[in-house]
């Protein structure tokens, strides 16, 4: 599962490289800093693309053939199974992707950048289409994961490849004026898209009319769950490191000194690990069933560890399948945790403006992270 997650996260890497250089290709000289986009960059993520995708099908083919001939069990995944003509299709239009990003002139024809776009947006949406919720819905979980991983591959592809290609800062300023309103958009668009991506890949079988709190909170047993609170609380950390970017230090854009391009850098670094996140949610069991999750899999190493109470246990004794709801209650110890969280973020604002220090500003986000985290775990009964 490790590996298959790390793949996924490679994934996640290479579309938001094309896209994000594909889009700067489209955008005037004056526009942008001066960067150099190596074309085997470009080569590199359209190829990993295809293969980083085999494996969670190599992986589906394996399962389902035991201790059978692995060959015709693949083939037949390819064939007919979702994920299988998925990848059919995204190594077939990575191919073609390839052709197009070879031309000399990519760089500067305008119909060579749209192409490579249009392909690159082709493989995206194909592979959004063989995703837990498109699978399990008949349209609403392909739309929404769609929009979801188009506007996250737009916002931190832009912010990947300026932060880390990009020569110098000349230009930031006048770059961050149309980045800043489009990251804004992909957020919004991130956050809405996210949300009902999220309602389908938690909502609960056991009971039908748990809200989507309760699901949520019943999440937290599992691995999933985890991964996804502390990927919720790390978007925390990397909107507000956005809002040093692209608000904050705009003033110090003058200041010979300050140099924004580290700050992006550290900014797609937290992308990056809600990319990790994401990817090892993609490869753990969603908690549409908490009771049959726990009982075949049992609850997540990091729950147990923290967790004190009973839960566990009462599924483990219980002869029949029920419904089992987590409690969520915060008392003084989760309150004084959130305040500790909110007093690193102010440090972490401050430490960034006052004292341009990358070190006390990316160390006082983790404790925040890690103070929000144990704050809401504090709160389960």
């Amino acid at each position: 599962m490790l590996l298959i997650s790390f793949t996924e996260f490679i994934l996640y890497i290479c579309f938001s490289v094309l896209m994000g250089s594909l889009i700067l290709f489209l955008v005037p000289e004056d526009k942008k800093p001066p960067m150099d986009i190596p074309k085997k960059v470009l080569y590199l993520a359209a190829v990993l693309i295809p293969v980083t995708s085999f494996l969670p099908v190599f992986n589906t083919a394996n399962i389902l053939a035991g201790n059978k001939d692995l060959w015709p069990i693949l083939k037949g995944v390819i064939m007919t199974f979702e994920i299988g003509k998925a990848w059919m299709f995204v190594t077939f239009i990575s191919v073609i992707l390839l052709c197009v990003l070879g031309a000399r002139q990519l760089k500067t024809k305008t119909h060579f950048i749209t192409w490579a776009l249009v392909l690159t947006l082709l493989m995206l949406f194909s592979y959004t289409m063989s995703s837990h919720a498109a699978t399990i819905t008949e349209w609403q979980g392909f739309m929404a994961h769609s929009f979801h991983f188009l506007a996250v591959t737009v916002w931190i592809g832009l912010l990947l490849v300026a932060s880390w290609f990009s020569k110098n800062k000349t230009n930031w300023l006048t770059f961050l004026k149309w980045f800043t309103p489009v990251a804004v958009v992909c957020l919004a668009v991130t956050l809405v898209a996210g949300y009902f991506t999220m309602t389908i890949d938690i909502n609960s079988y056991d009971d039908p009319n748990a809200t989507v709190l309760q699901e949520y909170q019943n999440s937290l047993v599992v691995n999933y769950g985890q991964a996804l609170v502390i990927k919720h609380i790390f978007i925390i950390s990397l909107v507000l490191f956005a809002f040093l970017n692209g608000i904050l230090f705009r003033k110090k854009h003058h200041e010979e000194s300050f140099n924004p391009l580290k700050w992006g850098r550290l900014e797609s670094v937290y992308a990056l690990i809600v990319f990790g996140l994401t990817a090892f949610m993609g490869q753990s069991w969603p908690p549409h069933q908490i009771y049959t999750l726990i009982k075949s899999y049992g609850a997540s190493p990091l729950f147990k560890t923290i967790y004190e109470g009973n839960f566990i246990s009462t599924i483990h004794n219980a002869e029949s399948t029920g419904i089992f709801n987590v409690t969520v209650i915060f008392g003084m110890e989760s309150y004084l945790l959130f305040g500790l969280g909110v007093l690193f973020g102010l440090l972490t604002i401050i430490a960034a403006v006052k004292k341009e220090s990358v070190f006390v500003s990316t160390f006082a986000s983790l404790l925040m992270v890690v103070s929000v985290y144990f704050g809401i775990m504090m709160g389960i009964q």
